[in-house]
């Protein structure tokens, strides 16, 4: 298999589940017995839980609630021919400091239902694997869950890329063409990572800018994550010559 030479990290995702603050809110209480869940088993959603959000403050609530940007991202991402040679590694690092890793060849549900269903479990049990395995091997895992890792941490310590490259209407104007051809090529085994964020408005915490090699836009507008994903992942195929 063909070593991976390119990393897609969501960052700031807003996937997460009903946090303790706004657990007792008639909205989240209401949504919760519907699905026959513990109000901090549910995903939060602004769709139904706006409400909850506002009046209890919650905390940076405009990026938050909106799982899914994160299902259309991965489907856009996990769809491509450079995830299926294994040469694309996709994390998830949500708004609280948690990751997720994605397995190698998981097929993530096209229906947003089952995504929800999907992620409640991952939230729950921590790990998710192939149906009927229950050895401990990673390459029996299909997306697993780690608590209290920031961004930063994940980055230089897990991903490790040669190049940071952040994309945000706040950066340097270039074509998608442009930012690949300077960081992808087929001949060139460093390792290029590309973050966008998985929120709905606003930009990148510093926290999160201050680590980009390049911040970089390519767009007048803002454009939605899975847009962003599949631009700059085909051009980095064209880059690579992957044939499909």
């Amino acid at each position: 298999m063909l070593l991976p030479l390119i990393s897609l990290v969501i960052a700031e995702a807003a996937l997460e589940t009903v946090p303790n603050e706004i657990m007792r809110h008639p909205s989240v209480k209401k949504h919760a017995q519907k699905s026959g869940k513990k109000p901090t088993e549910i995903l939060l959603d602004r769709s139904y839980h706006h409400a909850a959000m506002i009046q209890g403050r919650l905390k940076s609530e405009w990026k938050r609630g909106r799982p899914d940007i994160i299902h259309f991202a991965l489907m856009e991402a996990l769809s491509t021919p450079l995830f299926f040679t294994g040469m694309l590694k996709v994390y998830v690092s949500t708004i609280n400091n948690k990751v997720i890793f994605i397995g190698e060849n998981l097929r993530i549900p096209k229906s947003y239902f089952r995504f929800e269903g999907l992620m409640m479990n991952l939230f729950k049990d921590k790990v998710i694997k192939k149906e009927q395995c229950n050895d401990n091997s990673n390459t029996n895992v299909l997306l697993k869950i780690y608590d209290n890792v920031t961004f930063e941490s994940l980055i230089k310590n897990i991903v490790k890329p040669d190049k940071l490259i952040g994309l945000s209407t706040l950066g340097v104007q270039h074509t998608v063409e442009e930012i690949v051809s300077k960081n992808i090529a087929k001949n060139n085994n460093s390792h290029c990572a590309f973050v966008i964020g998985g929120f709905p408005k606003g930009h990148f915490s510093d926290n999160i800018s201050e680590l980009f090699t390049y911040l970089c836009s390519i767009g007048k507008s803002g454009l939605e994550a899975h847009v962003v994903i599949a631009r700059i992942l085909y051009e980095c195929e064209k880059a690579l010559s992957l044939s499909y």
